[in-house]
This record gives C-alpha cells, sequence and structure tokens, in this order.
C-alpha cells in the first residue's frame, strides 16, 4: 500500500555542511552582498518545483527582485552546481548500495541526449545554432546517462545542439559491472572499446551502412519468424581500427556479437550489437527495449519541470539552470529513498506541489456559500495530521 506522506521543500535534502564546504572550495560567495548561494539554490530548485515560468513569477513569489535572480545566475559558475549534483548522487548511491549488492544485478544505464530551446540572443554562440535551425533560433543539447534501475541522472553533459553525439560519448565517466545500451547515434568503436576497457557491456544498434553484416542480415530477415532471427559475429572495419587507435597485433581479436531481431509486435527488424556474449540472444534484445526510458525521462523533464525553452540571455546561466534540473531530479530520488515512498517520482512531485496549494487554500476566507469550503479546511487538516 502507498504511503502518504506530507511533502517538504526538495532543498531541504541537501546536506548543508557538505554544501557549505562546496561553496567556500569554489569560493563562489566572494564579494556577494546580496542572494548567497544557498540562498540562490533554494530559490532555483523552487523555481522549478513550483513551475514558475518566469523571472517576474520569481520576484513576485519568492521576493528577489529580477536583476539580482538574472546577474546571479551569470556570475555563479555552473562548475559548482555540478559539484553539487555529485553530492547529492554519491549520498543516492551510498543509501541504495546494500540493496544493489543484494540484487548481485548489472545495473542498465541508457545514453541518449534531448535539445532545449534557449533565448535566441545566443544564436551566434559557436555550436548553440542547430543543423535544421529556421530564423535566429538557439539550442542547447542535454546528454544523460540514465539509469534505468534507479531512476536517476547518473551523468550528464551540456553542449551547444550542432555537437554530435558520438564525440560527447567519450566524455562520460564509464563504471565497471554495468550494462550501457544507445542507439545508433553513438557507434563509435573506440566508445565501444572505452566501455569494455572499463570492464562493463553495451547493447547499441547496427548502422546501415555496414553493408557485409547487413546483408548477412538480410538473409536471416527473409526467414518467416520471429523474434531472434540470427546470433553471430561482427568485426569492424580495419580503417575503423585503425582510426580508433588499436595496436596492430590486436586488431583480429576485436569483434563483437551480431543479432538480428524480428519484434513479435511491431515486426520491424533491428540489428543488435553487443559486447555480452554470454546472455541469451533474446536478453539482448530485452534489454535494448529498456533504452526507451531515457526518452521517457526527456519527455518528463519538459513537461513536469518545463524546461522546453529557457529565457536566459547567457550561456552559463544556462547550465546553471540544467544543472538545477538535474539536482531536482536527483532530489526527488533521493527523497523517494529517505521517506520509503512508493509511489512515482511524479506522484511525490505533485505532492509536494499540492501541500504548497493546500497550505494557501487553508488560509482562505471562502464565501458562506461556498459549498467546498469546510471539504477543502478538513482535507488539509486530514493530510497534515
Amino acid at each position: 500500500m502507498r504511503k502518504n506522506r506530507k511533502g517538504g521543500e526538495l532543498w531541504q535534502f541537501i546536506n548543508r555542511e557538505k554544501f557549505n564546504a562546496l561553496a567556500d572550495k569554489w569560493n563562489v560567495d566572494k564579494w556577494v552582498r546580496e542572494l548567497k548561494t544557498w540562498e540562490l539554490t533554494c530559490a532555483l530548485v523552487t523555481l522549478l518545483t513550483h513551475r514558475l515560468s518566469s523571472y517576474r513569477e520569481v520576484e513576485a513569489t519568492l521576493g528577489i527582485p529580477r536583476s539580482t535572480f538574472g546577474d546571479a545566475l551569470v556570475n555563479r559558475y555552473y562548475g559548482f552546481f555540478e559539484d553539487v549534483c555529485d553530492m547529492i548522487l554519491l549520498e543516492i548511491r551510498g543509501r541504495t548500495r546494500d540493496r544493489k549488492l543484494k540484487r548481485a544485478i548489472r545495473e542498465v544505464l541508457a545514453i541518449d541526449s534531448t535539445e532545449i530551446r534557449v533565448h535566441g540572443s545566443l544564436f551566434s554562440t559557436p555550436g548553440w545554432r542547430p543543423t535544421h535551425s529556421k530564423g535566429h533560433q538557439a539550442m542547447v543539447k542535454m546528454h544523460v546517462v540514465w539509469n534505468i534501475d534507479g531512476e536517476w541522472i547518473d551523468d550528464y553533459i551540456i553542449t551547444g545542439a550542432r555537437r554530435h553525439d558520438s564525440p560527447v560519448s567519450l566524455q562520460f565517466e564509464l563504471a565497471d559491472n554495468k550494462m550501457y545500451v544507445f542507439d545508433r547515434a553513438y557507434n563509435d568503436l573506440k566508445f565501444w572499446l572505452k566501455i569494455i576497457s572499463a570492464g562493463s557491456h553495451f547493447v547499441t544498434r547496427l548502422k546501415d551502412r555496414s553493408i557485409a553484416p547487413l546483408a548477412e542480415g538480410k538473409r536471416a530477415e527473409a526467414k518467416n519468424k520471429d523474434g531472434v532471427l540470427h546470433d553471430g559475429i561482427y568485426k569492424p572495419h580495419p580503417q575503423s581500427l585503425i582510426n580508433s587507435g588499436v595496436p596492430k597485433e590486436q586488431r583480429e581479436d576485436v569483434e563483437f556479437r551480431y543479432i538480428v531481431y524480428r519484434d513479435p509486435g511491431t515486426k520491424k527488424v533491428f540489428y543488435f550489437v553487443t559486447s555480452d556474449f554470454q546472455s541469451s540472444a533474446q536478453a539482448i534484445a530485452d534489454i535494448y527495449k529498456q533504452r526507451w526510458a531515457v526518452e521517457l525521462l526527456f519527455r518528463w523533464l519538459k513537461g513536469h519541470l518545463d524546461i522546453r525553452y529557457l529565457e536566459s540571455k547567457n550561456t552559463n546561466a544556462v547550465r546553471v539552470q540544467l544543472a538545477v534540473v538535474v539536482m531536482v531530479q536527483l532530489l526527488l530520488q533521493l527523497k523517494k529513498i529517505a521517506e520509503l515512498y512508493s509511489g512515482t517520482l511524479w506522484e511525490l512531485l505533485r505532492s509536494i506541489r499540492t501541500t504548497l496549494i493546500k497550505e494557501s487554500l487553508s488560509r482562505c476566507d471562502f464565501p458562506d456559500d461556498c459549498r467546498w469550503k469546510s471539504a477543502t479546511r478538513r482535507h488539509y487538516a486530514k493530510a497534515a495530521s
């Protein structure tokens, strides 16, 4: 049965002592007279949690002047907020480590990116103009490593929209004993080998330009059946091995598993490449299906945290806001773990928002003939107890 708990502000789950230590390390409050970094962080978390969509709403609701709030976003380096995210992530991992050791299951992490529109004044920023831009639109890309099992953002990188996914993936810090799953945008042999050298595995789809394996797959596709059509070996092109810096004496040993699979439901044929030779071909196909979870994450972030468009006119301010987006997602997961909340992250976020509304309604002087006046107060009194 789901536990009903009173929602509290998310910033209460930030370890203040560690936060202050990071603030001293980055020296972020030097020469700051108004709106200290802790106050700014609380304001940013509140902005996203309660969907305050503009600086005007921040000023009207939180009492922070628009100019002061905007200047703080410009002057506080985004690297500090990235470190705060790492601090929260470490606490989440610490709280879930024992549970994972008992399960002894390799975690599945999905890698993907999404575009977010920003203010048109950033159009001239190198790389922030997307290739498909119409007019003076500017966009950034949010590259994410999503822990599907734990439901938290394990790592992220912010780049311009013109930056391709494949080279960015080489910047991720990879862990051992994981299963990384990603689409064809990350078909880079260097990245594949980096995952293997880190002690993990990957599952991806093969690009259509891989002629020889594709021809083999086409022959398997002609078989009139569903499920696994082919389970064999894929050897990269010799030039790819040279470009990836693989020593000449080791090139013959580089090979991957190649699986052709027809989905029984959609009848679509997939060409999978993986470094996992132990799991069954059906298990590999099922793992790739889990990649859709990262697409749902992007939909969740853009819908519930309202980040389809960022109005900031400074690149640092945009990076700070996106770092706090990751922070809010991590804080929600931390709150869920700490309070043993059994609902979804959306239900938890909704409970936080509705608690604030209930507090406001409980103090409202409704007309005597209002039918839901007493019901509203009774409902809030029950929730508060």
